[in-house]
C-alpha cells in the first residue's frame, strides 16, 4: 500500500537491521519515545513485540518503504473501542521528503477502510512543526494540549494532541481534507 514511490510493508523480522540503523540516531529520539541511546537489540524487540500485537488484533506496524529502502516507521497501536493512535517517525537522511505524510496517509487508510476503526489519536511535541504539519496533511484536527506522563519528557514538555474521526476521513472522499 502507499503513493508517490512511498510503500508500506507489514513489519517483518528483515526490517530489524535498517530499523536499528535509522533508530540509533540521537536526533530521532530527541522527538520521539524513542529511548536514547537506543538499545544494541531495540530494533529485533520492537519487530517482537510489534508482530505479537499484530497477532492479538492490538497495533499494526509499517515499514515506510522508498527507493526500495526502510525509510522509517508508521503504525496504529492501543486498538480498542473503535480507536487506535498513529504513531510515526521517519530517519533523518530521508526527512523534508513527505515520506511521513504519505506514510500517515497509508495507514489511516488502512485504519479505517480495513480495521473498520472510527477514531484515531495522535500526538507529537507542540514545538514539533513538520510532525504537526503531517497530522494535519493527514486530516487530523488539533484538540488540545497536554503533558506526557511518561519519565522520557519533563514538565516543560508540552504536547499537541489531534484526532480524525472515520466519519470525517469518509466525507472528505476518503483522504485528508
Amino acid at each position: 500500500m502507499g503513493g508517490d514511490g512511498v510503500r508500506l510493508e507489514p513489519l517483518a523480522e528483515g526490517h530489524a537491521p535498517a530499523i536499528q540503523e535509522l533508530a540509533a540516531d540521537p536526533e530521532i529520539a530527541r522527538t520521539t519515545n524513542l529511548p536514547e541511546p537506543y538499545p544494541e537489540d531495540g530494533a529485533s524487540e520492537f519487530v517482537r513485540d510489534s508482530l505479537a500485537g499484530r497477532e492479538r488484533g492490538s497495533r499494526f506496524d509499517f515499514a515506510v518503504v522508498a527507493g526500495g529502502r526502510l525509510v522509517g516507521l508508521c503504525g496504529i497501536r492501543g486498538i480498542e473501542d473503535g480507536g487506535a493512535t498513529l504513531g510515526y517517525w521517519i530517519g533523518r537522511p530521508f526527512w523534508g521528503r513527505g515520506f511521513a505524510t504519505e506514510a500517515a496517509r497509508g495507514v489511516v487508510r488502512f485504519a479505517f477502510s480495513k480495521l473498520g476503526l472510527e477514531t484515531l489519536r495522535a500526538s507529537c511535541l507542540e514545538h514539533h512543526r513538520a510532525s504537526r504539519r503531517v497530522l494535519e496533511k493527514a486530516g487530523f484536527r488539533h484538540s488540545g494540549s497536554e503533558r506526557d506522563p511518561g519519565p522520557k519528557w519533563g514538565p516543560e514538555d508540552r504536547f499537541a494532541s489531534y484526532r480524525l474521526e472515520r466519519r470525517r476521513w469518509l466525507e472528505g472522499g476518503g483522504e485528508a481534507t
